[in-house]
C-alpha cells in the first residue's frame, strides 16, 4: 500500500512540474509519517473560498487612500484576497495596509489577534463597530483521509463554524467563545453588561445576539 501511495504522489507530482497548475496545496499528513502528498487545488473536492467568483470591491488603505472597481474573492484557507491580472491568481501582497476592504456587503479588515499568547495576523469580517469592533473569523481546513481510505475523492476543503473576537483600542483583536470570556474581554465593563449577558443568556457564537449585546453596550455608554 505505501509503495503504491508513493507512486500515486510521484504521478500528482510529475502532472503538476508539466504546468497543469500553478497553485499547489502540500499536506503533511500523520497517519502517513513521512509520506507527502501535493495536490492541486482543483482537484479537491469543497471550497476554499467565502465566495469563488471575483467580486467589485472597494480597498481603503491604512493611509487614507482608495482604490475601487477592484475585483477581489476571499480565499480562506489561504487567507488571502485574491484578484486577476493578466490570466494569473495573485493575492494583495501586503495586508496590513489594508484598513478596511468593502465586498460583496460585507466589511472586511486586517488585524493582529491574540489566542493565548500566540500573536497571528488574519482577515476578518466586521460585524460591528462602536466602542468595540466585533470580528468574524472565516475557518477552512482541509480533512485528512486515513490510509486505509485514502483516495483523491476524499481529500476535501471543509468549512468549520467561525470564529468571533473583540478588538478595542489596543488593536488587537481577542477571542472569546463562552460568556465567561466574552466578560473577560469585555473588561472593564459596568455590571449592568454582565447582567445582560446572564440574563439573556448571550451565546458566545450567536452573531445576531452579539451584534445585539454590542449595541446594548454603546447604549449604555
Amino acid at each position: 500500500m505505501r509503495i503504491l501511495f508513493t507512486l500515486f504522489s510521484l504521478f500528482i507530482l510529475a502532472m503538476q512540474l508539466r504546468g497543469q497548475s500553478q497553485t499547489n496545496i502540500q499536506s503533511d499528513y500523520s497517519s502517513f509519517k513521512k509520506s507527502h502528498a501535493i495536490f492541486d487545488e482543483k482537484q479537491i473536492t469543497g471550497s476554499p473560498y467565502l465566495t469563488k467568483r471575483f467580486t467589485p470591491a472597494t480597498i481603503l488603505r491604512t493611509d487614507g487612500t482608495e482604490i475601487k472597481d477592484f475585483k477581489l474573492r476571499y480565499n480562506i484557507y489561504k487567507n488571502t484576497m485574491e484578484f486577476e491580472k493578466n490570466g494569473e491568481v495573485l493575492a494583495i501582497a501586503n495586508p496590513a495596509t489594508v484598513q478596511k476592504i468593502f465586498m460583496d456587503g460585507k466589511i472586511f479588515t486586517y488585524s493582529n489577534y491574540a489566542i493565548s499568547k500566540n500573536v497571528n495576523s488574519s482577515y476578518f469580517e466586521v460585524l460591528y463597530e462602536g466602542s468595540y469592533q466585533l470580528l468574524k473569523k472565516y475557518e477552512v481546513t482541509i480533512n485528512e483521509p486515513t490510509e486505509k481510505s485514502y483516495s483523491l475523492d476524499s481529500v476535501r476543503f471543509v468549512r468549520k463554524s467561525p470564529q468571533f473576537y473583540l478588538r478595542s483600542s489596543d488593536g488587537m483583536a481577542h477571542l472569546f467563545y463562552s460568556q465567561k470570556s466574552l466578560i473577560k474581554v469585555l473588561q472593564p465593563i459596568s455590571q449592568n453588561v454582565i447582567d445582560q449577558i446572564h440574563v439573556h443568556k448571550i451565546n458566545a457564537k450567536d452573531e445576531k445576539q452579539l451584534i445585539e449585546l454590542m449595541h446594548y453596550i454603546d447604549q449604555k455608554n
